[in-house]
């Protein structure tokens, strides 16, 4: 399933119990509201992994990365998972900045 929200396209694919979310474009007002919805049709299923693909963004910003940690936060309370694949380095120095590199999952599973 493809989204467009504004400046945000969302792609959303099912592997089971796992999903894959890839962003691309630009998580603007309507992207993060957007995204949050998709987050919440995704609580009720519970357990498993939601992978957020952020190799298509522009860029990413403080609202963005707090869009991403309030769908981990959801996802937690649900014993589901949330990972961050694709990470630009500009993304990683900005989870480092912000002190938050190490509450969001970024990578693969064993990769910091």
């Amino acid at each position: 399933m493809r989204v467009d929200a504004g400046a945000l396209s969302m792609s959303v694919q099912r592997f089971g119990e796992n999903v894959r979310i890839e962003l691309a474009g630009q998580l603007d007002t309507a992207g993060r509201l957007r995204f949050r919805e998709q987050i919440g049709e995704l609580l009720g299923r519970g357990g498993g992994t939601v992978t957020v693909d952020v190799a298509g963004l522009n860029a990413i910003d403080i609202p963005g990365l707090a869009a991403l940690l309030r769908a981990d936060l959801l996802l937690r309370r649900v014993h589901s998972e949330l990972r961050i694949s694709s990470a630009t380095p500009a993304m990683r120095a900005l989870l480092h900045d912000t002190g938050l590199d190490g509450r969001l999952h970024v990578g693969d599973p064993g990769h910091h």
